[in-house]
């Protein structure tokens, strides 16, 4: 008997447009709440530009209003069933203030380079194989449904570069490489055998219409966290 054809099917991974998470002090909102701003609107609806033409048969999204508020602005009225899920919310940090001051810069900086580290935590909160495990589950699931060819997958910063280390192999050790921009597009083939996952192909990295060619942009993603905690502090 032969084996299983194997099945290629894409991945449209985006991140939620551009969020303030503190305010003008530093202090942190709450993340489960916060809206795009006017700036993450604004990315939200250039990349919606890109995608209009492009039909999804399955589309899933962070619970989170931030991703649930770009995806609408992506759709921008289109008829797709979305399925929102909690799995695909952003790694829980831990709290803030619980980190001695001397050592903050290293911690938010680092939180990405140090996440293969045994017993590792984002901040102190959830752990790295955890927030791993739960992300990748929603990929095994998605990816014994046959029903689909296209899907589009709205969350964060963290859960896309989880799916992208697994794409490339290398996992939780090289997440830090994988530079996440707000309303960023990454297509990801995956292939398929069985519906059990086998490889993934990147087609397209980070991309972000609003600037495509990252004109002004030079802190990481971690950096940029760090300057909104401690506006007046270091530099990252």
């Amino acid at each position: 008997m032969n084996a299983e054809a194997l099945r290629r099917r894409r991945c449209y991974l985006v991140r939620h447009g551009h969020v303030d998470y503190f305010d003008d002090q530093g202090r942190p909102l709450d993340p489960r709440a916060v809206k795009l701003s006017r700036h993450g609107v604004e990315q939200a609806l250039a990349l919606g530009q890109v995608l209009q033409g492009t039909r999804f048969d399955r589309v899933l999204v962070s619970d989170y209003p931030r991703a649930q508020q770009t995806l609408e602005l992506l759709l921008k009225g289109r008829e797709s069933p979305v399925q929102a899920l909690a799995q695909l919310r952003e790694i829980r940090a831990g709290r803030l203030r619980e980190i001695p001051p001397r050592a903050l810069r290293e911690t938010v900086v680092d939180a990405y380079r140090k996440a293969a580290e045994p017993g590792a935590s984002f901040l102190g909160g959830e752990r790295w194989s955890d927030f791993s495990q739960r992300v990748l589950a929603t990929m095994d699931e998605l990816a014994r449904d046959d029903s689909w060819e296209t899907a589009l997958i709205v969350s964060h910063d963290a859960v896309n570069r989880v799916v992208l280390a697994w794409a490339t192999g290398i996992g939780l050790a090289g997440i830090s490489a994988f530079e996440q921009d707000p309303a960023c597009l990454n297509v990801l083939d995956i292939d398929t055998r069985g519906g059990q996952l086998q490889d993934g192909f990147i087609r397209t990295l980070n991309f972000t219409p609003y600037n495509p060619d990252k004109a002004g942009i030079h802190a990481t993603v971690m950096e940029s966290l760090y300057r909104a905690i401690h506006p007046h502090g270091p530099a990252a």
